[in-house]
């Protein structure tokens, strides 16, 4: 199969692969979890730091009913209907006639009529930012407040049996333990799927194996492996051949002297692919009678790559084989770890000149 016909995104997601990658960016999950936390928790706090304070007096006041309520439980009043009765006009209009001073628009932020417990006992609730405030709509609703729900055909009479306390404030669960706990949640969530997609969407070459999973080229090791010059010889003979890439020209220049400290018999004059457009190239690449060696780069893009190997294909200058550099020795060794495979000596030879 020619290179440039193969579908090079057709290939199942590597979950050993996925795994290793994705452990190594715990940190970034960590970090991003306590940010998150501090985050979500900040702007809670904030919120409710800004939050106006309000103060809160109540007033209750015993409900005398009609004899028929007690055979008919239907004429009793529920919660509901206080308190969308306590929002009307007319009850509103009935506090701010006991006190002219008062405003309307004030009165009915403030003012509020439910049922606690008992269908009997209704209890008057004033929310106000001033508790001066707060105290005095109180006192006008256990005078105009009353006379209205004494207007009510189905009350006969009322007793105020909890006069209003002076407003204490009202104080907010702020509850950060749960906003620390949503904080982390979205930070991992978060940082989780975003890792999750880098490391699927990235399609450059780590490991030895995707060059000939990818590409069907043999895979000749890596710039630091200890047979790669046997390898070379095997697979492209032994009287020399040209390197093939889209690495800059002084990488390539570094790669060559490599390969001659290593007796291979390589040209001076690599084939640059970078400017697949270039006549130049599509010439030079005709001209050339030697085996073809392509060099990958770990760190680079696997586009530029597909249009070099496509533009070799179609001068029928497909590579012998394949050599990677750049590469994550620790991820290839932890990758192969426990596996029978020839890869696992891929980079022995530079970790214990490191140590």
């Amino acid at each position: 199969m020619k290179l440039w016909a193969m579908r090079y995104g057709d290939e199942p997601v590597n979950g050993r692969l996925f795994l290793l990658r994705f452990i190594r960016k715990i940190h970034v999950i960590i970090i991003s979890v306590i940010a998150g936390a501090i985050l979500i928790c900040a702007c809670h706090v904030g919120y409710r730091a800004l939050t106006p304070v309000y103060y809160m007096t109540e007033c209750d006041i015993h409900l005398d009913y009609i004899p028929e309520a007690d055979a008919n439980l239907m004429i009793f009043y529920n919660e509901y209907a206080w308190e969308q009765m306590s929002q009307d006009s007319e009850f509103i209009e009935a506090i701010v006639n006991s006190d002219p001073g008062l405003d309307f628009d004030t009165v009915k932020e403030s003012f509020s009529a439910t049922l606690k417990s008992d269908m009997k006992i209704l209890t008057f609730q004033i929310k106000n930012t001033d508790p001066e405030l707060a105290l005095r709509i109180a006192d006008a609703s256990l005078e105009g407040g009353v006379s209205f729900v004494e207007s009510l055909p189905e009350i006969t009479g009322t007793r105020v049996i909890g006069r209003a306390y002076y407003p204490e404030r009202i104080t907010f669960d702020t509850r950060s333990i749960r906003a620390l706990v949503l904080g982390a949640i979205l930070g991992l969530i978060a940082s989780s799927f975003i890792i999750s997609y880098i490391i699927i969407s990235d399609d450059r070459i780590l490991l030895p194996e995707t060059i000939e999973k990818r590409y069907h080229t043999p895979f000749a090791g890596t710039l630091d492996s200890e047979c790669l010059a046997n390898s070379l010889s095997d697979l492209a003979g032994d009287d020399g051949f040209v390197i093939a890439s889209t690495l800059p020209a002084e990488k390539e220049s570094e790669i060559i002297k490599k390969l001659k400290t290593l007796g291979t018999g390589v040209s001076d004059k690599p084939i640059n692919l970078i400017d697949t457009e270039s006549k130049e190239l599509h010439d030079a690449v005709k001209a050339n009678e030697l085996p073809v060696v392509y060099v990958f780069s770990s760190l680079l893009d696997i586009k530029a790559d597909q249009r070099g190997l496509s533009l070799l294909s179609r001068f029928d200058k497909e590579p012998i084989c394949a050599i990677l550099t750049d590469q994550d020795d620790l991820l290839i060794k932890a990758y192969y770890f426990g596996k029978r495979s020839g890869y696992t000596k891929d980079g022995k030879k530079d970790n214990k000149k490191k140590k």
